[in-house]
């Protein structure tokens, strides 16, 4: 609504469709249009304490509910089917414990409240809600005129997933990485031949083993193997040597990573990811 402006008053047919009106002749349309339903938008963030209550889970909006600028509600929902789905496929298909059903709400919620703060700065930027505020976001969309790059700055679909640090199925570093994603984070693609690293993932866990003493350490795993040479693009990308080892999850998180492992060491923590006790909330 416009400073000083009643809800009353913007929610007027008559205002509304002046409004609407002058957004449509700004873009260039010309077709017929009519109004269906209007009223007042409240931002809100929203959240469940928890997304599992026994054997009910929770995706989506029955979650979380999250202002609307950048569509940040249907990506974080898809997510969240995304993180469940593998992780309910191994427990049904009896290759994982039910514990592993417990890191579902810590994983999502958290990634909710990381978008919460983003969806947050977006809802500022779109309805200023101070003098200060105002002064930056027109200050902002005056320079995108004519400096491209300013244009990031309103951008209300910036998102990037969410790192999985703190879950009980991540496991920290052991050694002191020089580059490369940190355990829970998506692992980094990459050009590979006639397509991308990704390609070679599988639908399973995969572990990508740099060298041949990775090889040798990641011998007789239960994941798809992904042998790389220790030196060239991907290797500084994932800042490995001879040795390094990451362990990848199906949904292509990092599930740990190892500067020179050791054999059996990989499949040893993959044994105990998938056999952490738990159960029904």
């Amino acid at each position: 609504m416009h400073p000083g402006e009643s809800a009353e008053e913007a929610t007027r047919e008559e205002n509304v469709r002046a409004s609407v009106a002058s957004v449509l002749e700004e873009i260039g349309h010309r077709g017929a249009w009519d109004l269906e339903w209007w009223s007042v938008y409240s931002a809100n963030t929203l959240a469940l304490d928890n997304y599992r209550d026994g054997r009910v889970f929770f995706i989506g909006d029955s979650a979380h509910i999250v202002p609307i600028f950048g569509v940040r509600g249907l990506n974080n929902g898809m997510a969240d089917g995304q993180n469940i789905g593998w992780k309910l496929a191994w427990v049904l298909n009896g290759l994982a414990d039910e514990g592993l059903l417990d890191s579902y709400s810590p994983e999502r919620r958290g990634a909710t409240l990381d978008v919460f703060a983003n969806a947050g700065k977006s809802t500022r930027f779109m309805t200023p809600p101070t003098a200060g505020w105002q002064v930056m976001r027109d200050a902002a969309l005056s320079l995108a005129l004519t400096r491209p790059r300013m244009g990031q700055l309103a951008n209300p679909r910036q998102m990037t997933p969410y790192t999985y640090a703190d879950s009980p199925i991540t496991l920290p570093d052991a050694d002191t990485f020089m580059a490369g994603p940190a355990p829970g984070a998506v692992a980094l693609d990459a050009a590979q031949g006639d397509g991308f690293l990704s390609d070679g993932f599988g639908a399973g866990f995969a572990a990508l083993a740099f060298g041949p003493a990775g090889a040798e350490a990641v011998k007789g795993i239960k994941a798809t193997v992904v042998t790389l040479t220790a030196t060239g693009a991907v290797a500084a990308k994932y800042g490995a040597v001879d040795g390094t080892v990451y362990l990848i999850r199906p949904d292509m998180h990092i599930a740990g990573r190892w500067l020179q492992a050791r054999p059996n060491q990989i499949g040893a923590a993959l044994d105990t990811l998938l056999t952490v006790k738990g159960g029904a909330e």
